[in-house]
């Protein structure tokens, strides 16, 4: 809706309709929030979640490791002179412009779906911004799963002298002491642990940050549906600990962050944004991450409710007599994220402001959080084909670009 319309249903909300600001009141005033006010709650609230949670029980983790991935994403802005100063121009092959882009990093917490950091900037590289600015964000015993992007000396080096585990896909021509396991034959080891040794390249920062010049790490060769090999590269080097026929599913929880972009990007409308400066830019994409989290973890409790009603038995054996055999539903319910955020994103507001209902509200969620659950069927997948990368392309287009570029 329009930004005036939006103002009039907020404030109608809030029962002062005869208070409602203009737009541009709304607009100039918003110049004077800083968008760290959603990076505080969003880390105020994780941090009493591992804290609070935790103590319950309800807090996921494997093998005692927090499960964590950091990955990126390009955001489309809009084009105007302070964006452009702020982010970059991304342009086509004859080098002219073609749109404003923002880079996205997220690190994010795959088994319990909460945003841990994020960064939002210019094309400096997604491991500068892993390295610089969410790497301090990593604990002793975390577990860090990286996508071959980040398949670095650096980070592996990193990990190594802060206390967090990395594991990481390796490309077929990363590190010449793995190219062997690429190879298909009976004589091909499963996993083997290997040196390397710092390269050139990395030598000035790997002194400058007193990392390690040398380090041994395991690499174990996962074979995938259809034969493809894919060779991962861990510091998770005890194999009776960490055995190898589990890092298949624990690299397979990666996808858990790419759903999650998808989600922001087309529930949340993380790239509609309600304003052209970089300020607005960040307040709107900060206070999304802020919203998918707060649902997250809104959400835990009905997670675990509805997980225990897919595994409990009949109350009765009568129960079980009465209802007509069927074929078991595969897979666990899970609950619905869609309609978690839209039923959040309107009730939001009231749990903010405590205005003495926020219990009542909290019934509420938790009720409509529960309401048509999904099923979660493992090694469900779907092909890809050109024609239907095309056909997202052009949704893609009437949705975002149209508006971007009128």
């Amino acid at each position: 809706m329009s930004l005036q319309n939006g103002l009039n249903k907020f404030f109608s909300a809030l029962g002062k309709v005869f208070r409602v600001p203009t737009a541009s009141a709304y607009s100039q005033a918003r110049q004077k929030l800083d968008p760290e006010v959603f990076v505080y709650l969003r880390e105020t609230m994780v941090a009493d979640f591992y804290e609070l949670y935790c103590v319950e029980g309800l807090v996921r983790k494997w093998r005692g490791h927090r499960v964590l991935a950091c990955d990126g994403t390009i955001l489309n802005v809009m084009d105007n002179p302070q964006t452009r100063a702020e982010y970059f121009v991304q342009t086509n092959q004859p080098g002219n412009p073609v749109a404003v882009q923002a880079q996205s990093c997220v690190l994010y917490d795959l088994l319990n779906q909460v945003v841990v950091g994020a960064t939002l900037g210019t094309r400096t590289g997604e491991k500068e911004h892993l390295l610089e600015k969410l790497g301090p964000q990593l604990g002793s015993g975390d577990l860090l799963i990286l996508d071959r992007l980040y398949a670095d000396y650096k980070i592996l080096a990193q990990g190594v002298a802060g206390g967090w585990e990395v594991v990481v896909r390796l490309p077929k021509n990363s590190f010449k002491e793995s190219r062997a396991l690429f190879k298909t034959g009976a004589k091909i080891p499963r996993e083997k642990e290997i040196t390397l040794i710092c390269p050139e390249k990395s030598r000035a920062y790997v002194r400058a940050q007193g990392l390690p010049e040398s380090l041994t790490v395991r690499v174990v060769r996962v074979e995938l549906k259809g034969g493809t090999i894919e060779v991962l590269a861990t510091t998770l080097r005890d194999v009776s600990k960490y055995p190898a026929e589990e890092f298949k599913v624990l690299y397979g929880w990666r996808w858990n962050e790419e759903t999650f972009f998808d989600r922001i990007k087309n529930i949340f409308d993380v790239e509609r944004f309600s304003g052209i400066s970089p300020r607005v830019i960040q307040q709107d994409y900060f206070g999304v991450l802020f919203l998918a989290t707060f649902a997250s973890i809104l959400a835990v409790t009905d997670q675990q409710a509805l997980a225990q009603k897919s595994s409990a038995p009949p109350e009765s054996p009568g129960e079980a007599a009465a209802v007509p055999a069927r074929q078991p539903l595969a897979g666990s319910r899970q609950v619905n994220q869609s309609i978690c955020y839209v039923a959040l994103i309107e009730r939001v507001v009231e749990i903010l402001l405590k205005k003495g209902s926020e219990e009542k509200v909290l019934d509420e969620l938790h009720y409509l959080f529960r309401t048509s659950p999904i099923r979660a069927r493992p090694g469900r997948s779907f092909p890809r084909t050109m024609s239907q990368k095309r056909f997202r392309q052009q949704i893609r287009w009437q949705k975002y670009g149209k508006k971007i570029v009128a």
